[in-house]
């Protein structure tokens, strides 16, 4: 009686677990693959930035060119990778990068921003956990930055709505390449 009951535990237990991973890679599937098309680029918030290369740095710190924008929308990165959330410490550019190239968006602050603001990032980042990564960027000057793969919108203060428009419209276009139709939005 005692083996058949585990006997029966231990298939329930491999069915449910069957079943829930099941259902989570149908719904990352879904999420990843699934067939809204892009926004044309007179709706996709911020400014096309040019393409400064994709590869991977031999190793943390290692030596490139300078990036063209601030903070960084492409270019050579770290081989290390930062998952979306809220950081209290700065991400090293080479890390945003990376962060950039898996289709998330990154919302950054300079030191002058409010901390009433900074909550607000912050409130915003965390509605949107597999896509957006907050964090302080010193190296700013002022203000707050959103970037996503080869975009990036400066506001001097929070505007709630277009860091909202920002953090939904944007994440995704671009994954290790444009989804869905996205391009980079510049005129060739």
């Amino acid at each position: 009686m005692r083996k058949r009951f585990g006997l029966l535990v231990g298939i329930g237990v491999t069915a449910l677990s069957v079943l829930t991973m099941s259902s989570l890679a149908f719904g990352v599937l879904l999420g990843q693959f699934g067939d809204r098309a892009a926004l044309s680029c007179d709706q996709v918030p911020g400014t096309p930035e040019p393409f400064e290369g994709n590869r991977h740095l031999a190793y943390q710190g290692a030596p490139h060119d300078p990036y063209r924008t601030n903070p960084p929308t492409s270019g050579p990165h770290s081989p290390r990778v930062v998952i979306p959330g809220i950081y209290r410490a700065p991400i090293p550019a080479e890390l945003q990068v990376h962060i950039l190239e898996h289709g998330h968006v990154l919302l950054q602050y300079a030191d002058d921003v409010t901390p009433a603001d900074i909550d607000k990032l912050e409130r915003i980042g965390r509605r949107y956990p597999r896509d957006v990564v907050v964090a302080p960027y010193p190296q700013l000057g002022h203000g707050i930055a959103l970037t996503a793969w080869q975009r990036l919108q400066k506001l001097p203060s929070v505007d709630e709505q277009a860091v909202e428009t920002f953090a939904t419209k944007v994440p995704g276009r671009y994954n290790h390449g444009w989804r869905n139709n996205a391009t980079d939005c510049l005129t060739r």
